[in-house]
């Protein structure tokens, strides 16, 4: 493979018309400069350049070879260029993984932050943050893969999780507690209550997920108040719209996290959950040696809107 500095040097002599000069734009010798110029004419296995009384003259292959150069080294230049934007958060892109409700309302807050912080990054058309929809699972699998470079993730306080060794590597950092609410209809007779006890709904219908853990949340307030309701099934998964759906209806009431009330806000009381437990903990997840400047500048900058919240 040809070398990039004796291309450069060629182009230099062939620029300037001697060896001499040359060496002088390239801070050498002109002993280092000929003799770089004789090994690459070695290597390609023909004469690059002839001196005459004019000076230092390309051959057809020195011509040849001296506009390749050029594109090369041209491309090497907008290579550095560009790196150094993005090591300098000029540029760049995150590929930023998130559960619904925080790519809803967490990633526009950490955009808005980011573009405060470093406003050259959001000056091109570019897109910044490149979000994408995961469950914690699938997020710490990005990340191990490096198809992610950083995640927002949650886990409920009443079941902790640990990280397997399918996720070796990772660093969990804490954002913020997402607290209880229970989701009442708005013409609900405890809708304007400073607190609600899911005892005082024992005879409401209560709307629970059919799996996953929004399900598991409704089931252990439930059970920690010892209390069993008439139970309507609407939704899947972690974060169930159709849950919320159903109470603006008049169906029935639920408990969600505050992060998780999305839709119809003048047909749905949240009340504060007495007790403020089960909170959800709201994490960032990120690869331990991931050292990229965009992706540690939006891990701060997630940790200060976990602050502000």
């Amino acid at each position: 493979m040809l070398d990039v500095g004796k291309l450069a040097t060629l182009r230099a002599v062939v620029a300037h018309g001697s060896f001499s000069a040359a060496g002088q734009a390239l801070s050498l010798t002109q002993p280092a400069v000929s003799r770089q110029v004789s090994l690459l004419e070695r290597q390609v296995g023909t004469q690059l350049v002839r001196r005459t009384q004019q000076g230092v003259l390309p051959t057809e292959a020195g011509r040849l070879l001296v506009g390749h150069a050029d594109a090369i080294l041209g491309r090497l230049a907008l290579a550095e260029a560009e790196v150094a934007d993005i090591a300098g958060l000029r540029r760049g892109r995150l590929r930023l993984g998130s559960f619904f409700t925080a790519l809803v309302f967490v990633s526009s807050q950490l955009a808005a932050l980011l573009e405060q912080r470093h406003p050259e990054l959001f000056a091109g058309r570019d897109q910044v943050v490149e979000d994408a929809l995961v469950d914690r699972r699938a997020a710490l699998r990005g990340l191990v893969a490096g198809e992610l470079d950083l995640a927002i993730v949650f886990e409920h306080a009443f079941e902790p999780r640990r990280l397997g060794s399918d996720s070796d590597g990772v660093e969990v950092v804490p954002l913020f507690d997402d607290p209880p609410r229970v989701l009442l209809p708005a013409g609900h007779a405890l809708a304007g209550a400073a607190e609600v006890r899911p005892r005082d709904l024992a005879r409401d219908t209560w709307i629970r997920a059919h799996n996953g853990s929004a399900a598991r949340l409704v089931d252990h307030v439930l059970a920690g108040a010892g209390v069993q309701p008439p139970v309507l099934l609407a939704g899947h998964g972690d974060e169930p719209v159709e849950a919320q759906a159903f109470v603006a209806a008049g169906r029935g009431v639920t408990v969600a996290h505050e992060l998780n009330v999305l839709i119809a806000p003048q047909q749905i009381a949240a009340v504060p959950l007495a007790g403020g437990a089960p909170v959800r903990r709201v994490q960032a997840a990120i690869m331990r040696e991931q050292r990229a400047p965009l992706a540690r500048a939006a891990l701060d900058a997630l940790v200060e809107v976990g602050r502000r919240r």
